[in-house]
């Protein structure tokens, strides 16, 4: 296991699951028991730690992101949108961290797209302390009742102990099996993926077998304005995505690729983005394209008999 503060690290491609709250809440603990079903102390995670496992049949990418402030303002955000799950834990023998954590929740569950669906999972941890506040009293403290204002949402608490391992297996069977409804609905189809440098030259294109030419020309067409963006206003990324027709267009930039997807206009924008950011960092280190066609092929997960293939490398 390694720490980063900044990179995103994917090994496997798995469902997107983001374990956050405030240091010492019992994050890392609940990683461990995931993997290894027992209790270790563990240190703060400094920036996040990733772990890819099975829950059951269901495949995990796991995030453990650091609690501390200066994790929670730079790389939450970029973490919690991705994610289709976010599990929050609070120490619920710390009274006196309950205000920040009511904040921290909120402002994280405020980040998610209303348009897409996703799951929360609170933990009360620590139940085998004397001082651990009952489960009500937490729910009400921090207001998780509104949570049924979120009509996209799907949430359950639980009362843990990662020491003893209360509740651990039934919060475990309710996220597995959420978790894998869930990614069953939001799975996207891409009609059209390039990857071009940053000045517009297409490196690699698949396209749909059957797909009308104009949806093509379009993302071609935003990829140029990405790149014009870049040499007038010395940035990238003023535009991430746009709907037009039965079309949603998805565009994301760095200081050497553009990456544009086409998908239907009822998938979600957010797991192609997800996608094309896993691209993005397997892309970028990048000397040899020769393996580039075998990895978009492999994390859009298609079959190139529907496809056309076009490719601006040798």
């Amino acid at each position: 296991m390694k720490n980063t503060t900044t990179e995103m690290k994917f090994d496997k491609k798995g469902i997107p699951l983001v374990i956050i709250g405030l240091s010492q809440a019992g994050k890392s603990s609940f990683v461990k028991r995931i993997m290894t079903d027992k209790f270790e102390e563990t240190r703060p995670t400094l920036g996040l730690q990733f772990e890819t496992t099975d829950i059951g049949d269901a495949r995990f990418d796991i995030f453990d992101l650091g609690g501390h402030v200066s994790y929670r303002k730079t790389i939450w955000e970029s973490y919690v949108k991705l994610a289709y799950g976010l599990v929050f834990i609070i120490d619920s023998a710390d009274p006196d961290s309950f205000d920040e954590a009511k904040e921290e929740f909120w402002r994280i569950i405020d980040l998610k797209d209303n348009r897409d669906e996703f799951l929360i999972m609170f933990l009360c941890n620590k139940s085998d302390l004397k001082e651990s506040q009952d489960l009500e009293v937490v729910i009400n403290h921090l207001n998780l009742y509104n949570l049924v204002e979120k009509s996209n949402a799907s949430y359950q608490f639980f009362k843990t102990s990662m020491k003893t391992g209360e509740n651990i297996d039934n919060a475990l069977k309710w996220l597995k099996n959420n978790t894998a409804k869930l990614a069953t609905k939001r799975k996207i189809d891409p009609l059209m993926f390039m990857i071009a440098d940053i000045d517009g030259f297409p490196l690699l294109e698949i396209d749909k077998i059957g797909l009308e030419e104009e949806p093509s020309l379009l993302a071609g067409f935003l990829a140029a304005i990405e790149s014009f963006s870049q040499r007038l206003f010395g940035k990238t990324g003023m535009l991430q995505y746009m709907v037009s027709g039965d079309f949603k267009y998805i565009i994301k930039t760095d200081e050497k690729y553009i990456y544009s997807m086409i998908i239907s206009k009822d998938e979600s924008q957010q797991e192609a983005r997800r996608e094309i950011d896993l691209l993005n960092e397997l892309v970028k280190p990048m000397e040899d394209f020769s393996i580039l066609e075998s990895i978009v092929v492999q994390v859009l997960n298609i079959d190139l008999s529907d496809y056309v293939i076009q490719k601006g490398f040798k």
